[in-house]
């Protein structure tokens, strides 16, 4: 059972560390290539990347949720002798905290900046296309630009650092630390001359 359990953890961490990649490298940058603009220009590519951003916050979300969940789950199986894993769910918390500030914070602000930028606005009702033209006066398309530019490279840090932490995590998951080998040998050395 504890196997399974680690097994897990480990499943979700390589999911979500896979999943930061992916998009930070990979699927990110697809939106913005000559091949790609050629039939989504802007600013249709960059709502196309925003919708991808949304699922890549979602991923977070749920990964973090369940990775408290596992911590959780292992502390409960073993509650007579561990103790509640405080690091590790304050450290999975920090994650999550930062996900929430990119996706319900930052990435909002994103959007209407980007809209202002190139003078469109999302419509919520009516009939395709969803995006109308709105012209907004070169001030607010000014500091449109320079808020847009400014908070895209915030969010870029905070995913850079969400990406360090979380491999560190996956690390400490799939290398449990000396501490922790030492007490296990000692509990197995217990058990031994116990019996």
């Amino acid at each position: 059972m504890a196997g399974f359990i680690r097994f897990i953890g480990i499943f979700n961490i390589a999911v979500w560390a896979g999943g930061s990649v992916f998009f930070s490298f990979l699927a990110g940058k697809v939106f913005f290539r000559p091949e790609v603009t050629q039939f989504a220009p802007p600013p249709y590519n960059g709502l196309v990347a925003q919708a991808m951003l949304e699922s890549f916050f979602l991923l977070h979300y749920i990964c973090g949720i369940l990775a408290i969940l596992h911590l959780l789950l292992k502390w409960f199986i073993n509650y007579p002798q561990g103790t509640f894993p405080k690091r590790s769910v304050s450290y999975i918390g920090i994650l999550l905290l930062l996900a929430l500030l990119g996706g319900k914070l930052i990435s909002p602000n994103l959007n209407v900046w980007y809209q202002q930028k190139y003078q469109f606005q999302i419509k919520t009702e009516g009939d395709p296309p969803m995006i109308e033209s709105k012209p907004y006066s070169k001030e607010i398309r000014q500091n449109a630009k320079l808020k847009f530019s400014i908070w895209h490279g915030i969010s870029q840090t905070v995913n850079l650092i969400m990406l360090i932490m979380l491999i560190y995590y996956f690390w400490k998951l799939v290398h449990p630390s000396s501490s922790n080998q030492l007490q296990t040998y000692s509990q197995k050395k217990r058990n031994l001359f116990s019996e």
